[in-house]
């Protein structure tokens, strides 16, 4: 019985920095993300010489704002339900809920 329990905990770890290394993946992925569309939709558009190059930078703004919210809001919405949903399986459950067959 006492393996049995060890071998849960040693999973539970492993699961454990693994579900923290995902919300660490998807921050690292907003991040990098935010630098890709500041540089292709507002560093470009900044370098343009043109007389109506504040009309450019006008329409990059609006294009790299548009993106920004849309994708990574949807990236922020992702990792808060991937953190609560790992909250409530991984913690809450390890720490209250033992199959031990009485019935509830």
């Amino acid at each position: 019985h006492q393996a049995i329990e060890t071998i849960e905990f040693v999973l539970g770890m492993v699961s454990n920095t693994a579900s923290y290394l995902r919300l660490w993946a998807l921050s690292l992925a907003h991040s990098e993300l935010a630098t890709v569309f500041w540089e292709k939709a507002m560093l470009s558009t900044l370098n343009i010489d043109a007389s109506w190059g504040w009309f450019a930078t006008y329409i990059g703004f609006g294009v790299f704002a548009g993106v920004t919210f849309g994708v990574l809001l949807a990236m922020d919405v992702l990792e808060c339900f991937l953190h609560a949903l790992r909250l409530h399986w991984v913690e809450f459950q390890n720490k209250f809920f033992k199959a031990d067959g009485v019935r509830f």
